[in-house]
C-alpha cells in the first residue's frame, strides 16, 4: 500500500509536471506566404499605349492625301470598359504638296483618348474594343477619331490591330481649312 501511494503521488508529481511545462513551451506557426501584386492582375492603375497607323482620306470628287503616324498615349485605367488618356503623335503627309497649305509633311497630333473592352478580357485571349480621339494637329487643326478593334494578349499586355475612321481639318490650298475624313489601319501595343 505504501508502494501505491508514492507510484499514486509520482505520477501526480508527473502529470502537474508535465501540465506546466506544456504552458511554457512556445509554438511557433509558419510564417504567412508573400503574396506578391501581378501588374496583369491588377484592374486599375497607370497603362499606356503605342500605336502605327497609315491610311488616307476619303473624299469624293476632292485630291485625297495619304497619311502615317505613330502615337503614344498613356493614362489611367478605371477598369476593364475604359481607360482615360492623354498622347501626343508624329503624322507624315507623303503627298503633301497635293492638298496642304504647307511645305512641311510632318505633323503633330495632341490627344485626349477613351477606349475599353466591348466584351471582358478576364476568360479571352482575343477581344474587341473602342477607341476616340478628340485633338488638334498642329499646325492643321481639330480632329476626331473613332475606331473599333481587336485586342490579342493579356489584361494588361496586348497587342492591338484596329481600324479608324478619321475627321480632320486641314489647312489646304489656297490658305483656307478644309474637312477631310478618311479612314487608318492601326497597329499597337498596350499594357
Amino acid at each position: 500500500m505504501v508502494i501505491m501511494k508514492k507510484l499514486i503521488i509520482l505520477c501526480a508529481i508527473c502529470l502537474s509536471w508535465a501540465s506546466v511545462h506544456a504552458q511554457e513551451r512556445e509554438i511557433r506557426m509558419p510564417d504567412e506566404p508573400v503574396r506578391r501584386t501581378n501588374i496583369a492582375e491588377v484592374d486599375r492603375g497607370y497603362w499606356c499605349s503605342i500605336e502605327l497607323g497609315g491610311g488616307s482620306t476619303t473624299m469624293e470628287g476632292m485630291k485625297n492625301v495619304a497619311m502615317a503616324g505613330v502615337a503614344f498615349t498613356n493614362g489611367y485605367r478605371f477598369n476593364q470598359y475604359l481607360k482615360v488618356g492623354a498622347g501626343i503623335g508624329v503624322l507624315y503627309y507623303p503627298n503633301n504638296s497635293n492638298v496642304r497649305a504647307t511645305k512641311h509633311h510632318l505633323a503633330m497630333p495632341l490627344f485626349v483618348n477613351a477606349r475599353g473592352n466591348i466584351l471582358s478580357d478576364e476568360i479571352r485571349r482575343v477581344v474587341p474594343y473602342w477607341s476616340v480621339n478628340v485633338g488638334t494637329t498642329l499646325p492643321d487643326g481639330l480632329f476626331l477619331t473613332p475606331g473599333v478593334g481587336l485586342r490579342i494578349g493579356e489584361q494588361r499586355s496586348a497587342f492591338l490591330i484596329g481600324i479608324n475612321y478619321t475627321f480632320r481639318h486641314l489647312k489646304a490650298q489656297p490658305e483656307r481649312t478644309e474637312d477631310y475624313s478618311g479612314v487608318m489601319l492601326k497597329l499597337g501595343y498596350e499594357f
